[in-house]
């Protein structure tokens, strides 16, 4: 891909990010979730979201694309498009799509699971959790170590899914749109509805700082699959708790946005190398 491309798409993406937050806005300002939330907050997430896209687009895949070519060798053109069948009608389309969001969504959430689960990993999701002003802009306001890790994972999914993608509509509904739904400041409530589409109040309860909530709602677009994996957490009703990191600690947002990862992996590294000296230690001189 050309340079004109990837600024192309630089464009379209930070574009959107702006305009659809623009667009969601006036609702989270009409129906808050959460009111008088710092509009500094907003402009920060806003701000980083160009520097973010640019390590993205123009920097990760010069890192991940040999990978990527590889895998997409040994896959061709995928097991999911060859089970659905070439490109065809309204009716092929939009069984494509489905099919690819389950497994999209089925693999999205034992990687969201990981990064809650596993120190190292956690340390590269810590700043998106740290949103203590949950609101659409929220949705972009990943670590792109986060980032990196995610399309790193995402090369085995590449096996079943190929190259194909749904139809331009589905994959802007659900690639560019869905993460400022479940973002959005808004009180919503979808009732019956909460076990199959995931919504604002089913994914803040995932941001929730309150005890009963850490570890719940990993999934993206299919709440049920919380509900196989037993992590789901039906919020009851006008229940819409504040959001922030678990413990509910402060944080330097541009430490987290940018070297605390780093900062957490040597800290860990460290204490594993000071604890196995010390048994070396303790077992030399326990020969004399």
């Amino acid at each position: 891909m050309g340079f004109r491309s990837l600024l192309s798409q630089y464009a379209s993406l930070v574009g959107s990010v702006f305009f659809l937050s623009l667009v969601f806005y006036p609702f989270e300002l009409l129906a808050p979730a959460e009111r008088q939330q710092r509009f500094a907050k907003r402009i920060f997430n806003l701000a980083y979201i160009p520097f973010f896209l640019a390590l993205a687009i123009f920097v990760l895949p010069s890192l991940v694309n040999p990978l990527a070519s590889q895998v997409l060798t040994f896959a061709g053109s995928g097991v999911l498009p060859q089970v659905i069948g070439p490109k065809g009608g309204v009716t092929t389309q939009l069984l494509f799509a489905i099919a690819f969001a389950l497994l999209w969504d089925l693999w999205q959430y034992w990687l969201h699971r990981l990064q809650h689960t596993v120190p190292s990993m956690w340390e590269t999701h810590r700043f998106h959790h740290s949103e203590t002003a949950l609101n659409s802009t929220t949705q972009a306001r990943h670590h792109i170590l986060s980032y990196l890790l995610s399309v790193v994972f995402y090369m085995p999914v590449l096996i079943l899914l190929g190259p194909r993608t749904p139809h331009f509509v589905a994959t802007f509904i659900m690639f560019r749109l869905w993460g400022l739904v479940n973002h959005a400041n808004v009180r919503l409530q979808i009732g019956p509805l909460t076990p199959i589409i995931s919504g604002p109040q089913w994914h803040r309860i995932h941001h929730s700082v309150h005890p009963e909530h850490i570890n719940k709602n990993f999934a993206t677009f299919f709440p049920f699959i919380d509900i196989i994996f037993g992590t789901y957490y039906r919020p009851q009703r006008n229940e819409f708790p504040p959001s922030g990191l678990p413990a509910g600690e402060e944080v330097n947002v541009m430490k987290e946005a940018t070297i605390a990862p780093l900062l957490g992996w040597y800290r860990t590294s460290f204490a594993r190398f000071s604890k196995f000296g010390l048994q070396r230690i303790r077992i030399l001189l326990s020969l004399y």
